[in-house]
């Protein structure tokens, strides 16, 4: 099968800290259906490793979708390297984890809820941290 990107839906490029020069872009294409009758998103991660294009399979477009961040996710983490997006800290690529349903429904709302107490916790000491300094 030969390996094509096909309509692009983004795009992102990624500084190395420490090295502005070195942009690793990210590029995200369209969820297509697939001939048997999957769902795949294709991406492509240039400036790291070999830039080949990868397929990210779903039962339908949105999961393929998911799963394609996911990838890209997990490849970026994988380098080890500083890498940042114009909107983010140094670090940080915007391509954050999502809570996964791959160990079942109950696993996942525990993460969720987990992930919702942490994020409560560090808004209530955001807030009382500025109402300190006012």
């Amino acid at each position: 099968m030969k390996r094509r990107l096909g309509p692009t839906v983004g795009v992102r490029k990624l500084h190395e800290a420490g090295s502005p020069r070195k942009i690793v872009v990210v590029t995200l294409a369209r969820p297509r259906k697939a001939t048997n009758g999957d769902w795949v998103c294709p991406y492509q991660i240039r400036g790291l490793a070999t830039g080949r294009i990868q397929y990210a399979h779903g039962v339908d477009a949105v999961q393929a979708l998911l799963l394609a961040f996911e990838g890209i996710r997990t490849q970026l983490s994988r380098t080890k390297k500083r890498l940042s997006w114009e909107g983010g800290e140094p670090g940080d690529t915007g391509f954050t984890r999502f809570v996964p349903t791959f160990f079942g429904l109950e696993f996942s709302k525990r993460l969720d809820q987990m992930i919702a107490r942490e994020v409560d916790r560090f808004a209530r000491k955001a807030k009382s941290v500025k109402r300190r300094t006012l």
